[in-house]
């Protein structure tokens, strides 16, 4: 009865982790979460070890991968949300300048001439 029980609960930890394995890939796939969904990752493959352990009933892997499931949740939540790089969306494009306009300096003057000055050229 009691193996029953273990293996029941190894299989739905095991069963656990693998979603948490697949939600840090997930998040690991988008530019802006990548940093946060690498660290669930790497959070949630000790948790399966973990659980494996449960299901083979081997005392020795379950306590390696508690052990390193512990550290990983220490790392993860003492990194917090700091500030990685910035998201892709906000990166400037050094030509363009900080204003991200749409042409360089020489380029705007030319074609406002053109537009302003019906013909005449500026000095």
């Amino acid at each position: 009865m009691v193996s029953l029980v273990l293996t029941a609960i190894g299989l739905l930890l095991l069963v656990i982790s693998f979603a948490g394995v697949a939600l840090g890939l997930y998040m690991a796939a988008d530019m802006r979460t990548r940093r946060r969904g690498q660290l669930v990752t790497m959070l949630w493959v000790p948790a399966m070890a973990a659980s494996s352990g449960i299901l083979m009933h081997d005392v020795v892997t379950f306590a390696v991968g508690l052990i390193c499931f512990l550290v990983a949740g220490t790392v993860f939540v003492l990194q917090g949300d700091m500030p990685g790089e910035p998201p892709a969306s906000r990166r400037v494009d050094l030509a363009r300048g900080p204003a991200g306009s749409s042409f360089l300096d020489s380029e705007k003057s030319t074609k406002e001439n053109k537009a302003r000055g019906q013909g005449r050229v500026a000095s």
